[in-house]
C-alpha cells in the first residue's frame, strides 16, 4: 500500500500535478521527473504522432477510406469480430487505444485523462501496474461488450442500442483512463467518491451533453474493472504472497 508521506493518499481525490512528486515536491531533474511517468509521456507522443502521419480514425465506412483510414480501420475494435474473428478482435484490445476520431476525443484524452488520473497514477503506484491495468481493462472491456452484444444481437437485433454497438468502430484511450480512476478510487480514503463522481459525470454526459449511453456504460465499467483490480491485488495476492511488492510501490 502507499506510504504515509504520500500527501495524495490522503485525499478523497487522489490526484497530483504532472510536474510534483507524490510527496508534493518538485522533482531534482528532469529525467526523475520522465522516470516517473514514462508510460503517461510516452503514450501522448505516440497518439500525437498518429493523428499527425494517419489523421483521425474514421467510426465507420472503411472501405471508402484511404490507406491511413483502412489501416487504422484494421486495428480498432469491432463487434462483430468477437465472433467472426475472436483472436483478432482481442488483439485490437492492444492497439484501439491509440486511435482518435476528432480532436476534442484527443483533447479529451490528453487534458483531462492523461493530464490528471494516468499521471497521477503512474507516479503513485509505478509504470508496470498503470500499463497492466491500463491495458488489461480493455481486454476486459472486450470480452464482456463483445459476448454482451452478440448475445443481445440473436434476441433484439432490430434495437437500437444493438445495431448501433456493431455500425460503429470503437477506439481511444478513454476505457484505460477510466479504469485507472478506478483505481485510484480504490486507493483513496473514501473509496466510493470518485467512483460516483464518475457516475454523476457520465449521468450528466447522456442525459445533458447527449453523448450515447454506450460509452457511457462502457466508462462506468472500466471504471468499475479499474476498481476490482486494485482490490484484487491488494486483498488476495498480496494476502497469499507477501513476497510481492504492493501494487503502490514504484518501479
Amino acid at each position: 500500500m502507499g506510504s504515509n508521506q504520500n500527501k495524495a493518499s490522503k485525499q478523497w481525490i487522489p490526484y497530483i500535478w504532472p510536474w510534483t512528486n507524490p510527496q508534493g515536491t518538485g522533482y531534482h531533474s528532469v529525467r526523475q521527473w520522465v522516470l516517473s511517468r514514462k508510460f503517461s509521456l510516452l503514450y501522448l507522443l505516440i497518439v500525437w504522432y498518429i493523428l499527425a502521419t494517419l489523421g483521425f480514425a474514421p467510426r465507420r465506412n472503411c472501405d471508402e477510406g484511404t490507406w491511413q483510414m483502412m489501416l487504422q480501420c484494421e486495428w480498432m475494435m469491432w463487434m462483430g469480430q468477437f465472433k467472426t474473428d475472436f483472436w483478432h478482435f482481442m488483439a485490437t484490445g492492444l492497439t484501439t487505444a491509440w486511435f482518435h476520431n476528432d480532436f476534442v476525443h484527443i483533447l479529451f484524452v490528453t487534458l483531462f485523462g492523461f493530464m490528471f488520473p494516468v499521471q497521477s497514477f503512474e507516479s503513485q503506484h509505478g509504470t508496470k501496474a498503470t500499463m497492466f491495468i491500463y491495458f488489461f481493462t480493455y481486454l476486459l472491456i472486450g470480452l464482456f461488450f463483445g459476448g454482451l452484444f452478440n448475445i443481445l444481437q440473436i434476441f433484439w437485433p432490430d434495437t437500437h442500442f444493438v445495431s448501433y454497438g456493431f455500425a460503429r468502430a470503437w477506439m481511444g484511450g478513454s476505457v484505460g483512463i477510466f479504469a485507472l480512476i478506478g483505481g485510484l478510487s480504490y486507493f483513496s480514503p473514501k473509496k466510493w467518491f470518485l467512483f460516483s463522481l464518475v457516475f454523476v459525470f457520465e449521468v450528466f454526459n447522456h442525459f445533458v451533453l447527449g453523448n450515447n449511453i454506450h460509452i457511457s456504460f462502457i466508462h462506468v465499467m472500466s471504471t468499475g474493472f479499474g476498481w476490482l483490480q486494485c482490490w484484487i491485488w491488494n486483498r488476495f495476492i498480496l494476502m497469499n504472497q507477501e513476497s510481492i511488492a504492493p501494487i503502490s510501490s514504484s518501479n
